[in-house]
């Protein structure tokens, strides 16, 4: 571990409760806010593990990734010392222009950056999991199809592949939902070539693009791409052992998230923060 890595560790793990000093802030807001406290601690605990530091983007899963999300993890990874981060996400998905957003702010910033995935990456989480060097998946973990989806009245979220080749529909709206189609695909494409699909072919890449994209290869929008699978479609995945310490303590640190957001009763959407800065939404709705 770095000079450096190693002097954050020091201040990090230097903070009550781990200290017999009193905390530096007021004894009624460090209880108020000792459930973030807490995080932050045990994400200083990962990051003394893997040497790598860490940001957290955890939204309730009615929570889609919107155009506030980019410029948060950025005042997030503004907390950081190095360029080396894990990214743990959890997400549903969202628009295709926030999730290119979100990626250029990761590649803008010049990260070597991974993705553990803890529970699940959906959608256009599964785009930003496959932009970076590698993902962590486990026993819990799931990967989703890429097929954006657009709501209709009466119907819910439909697939915009079905939308573009349905007669029935107004033009514009068929026109929206082809362009919707062709942009994910374009972005995945991009991303893949450029990061870990780098010198395949571009038939190797168009394979594995129409594979999750297409509404027709998993027949739902929901289906989980697990660990064999995303091996078997070629994208740099590495499988962390249920007894593994690293995934008993991501999974903690999950489990804390998930409490916490739920526990608030609805005032809470996301959470998005490293072992320093952090930063919560309400809910969109």
């Amino acid at each position: 571990m770095s000079q450096k890595m190693n002097e954050r560790r020091t201040k990090l793990t230097g903070q009550f409760p781990r200290t017999i000093a009193h905390p530096s802030q007021s004894s009624k807001f460090w209880a108020k806010e000792k459930d973030r406290y807490l995080r932050q601690l045990l994400i200083s605990d990962i990051e003394e593990m893997t040497g790598r530091e860490i940001i957290v983007y955890f939204a309730h899963p009615t929570e889609g990734i919107n155009h506030s999300d980019p410029e948060d993890v950025s005042e997030v990874i503004d907390g950081i010392d190095g360029n080396e981060i894990d990214l743990i996400i959890n997400t549903p998905g969202g628009s295709v222009d926030a999730v290119e957003k979100f990626v250029t702010i990761l590649r803008q910033r010049k990260l070597d950056y991974r993705v553990i995935v803890p529970n699940l990456a959906k959608s256009g989480g599964t785009v930003i999991a496959i932009s970076s060097q590698r993902i962590f998946l486990g026993i819990n973990s799931e990967l989703g199809p890429i097929d954006p989806q657009f709501v209709l009245p009466d119907l819910g979220p439909v697939p915009c592949q079905y939308i573009s080749e349905d007669e029935s529909q107004r033009p514009v709206i068929r026109e929206l939902a082809k362009s919707a189609v062709i942009r994910m695909r374009q972005l995945a494409k991009k991303l893949l070539s450029e990061g870990m699909l780098k010198g395949s072919s571009s038939e190797t890449l168009d394979e594995v693009i129409n594979k999750i994209s297409s509404s027709d290869t998993y027949n739902s929008h929901g289906a989980v791409i697990d660990y064999s699978e995303a091996e078997a479609l070629g994208l740099s995945v590495e499988w962390l052992e249920p007894d593994s310490e690293l995934w008993q303590r991501v999974w903690l640190l999950y489990c804390c998230y998930d409490h916490d957001i739920k526990i608030r009763n609805g005032r809470v959407g996301k959470i998005i923060e490293g072992a320093r800065n952090s930063l919560a939404r309400p809910p969109s709705y």
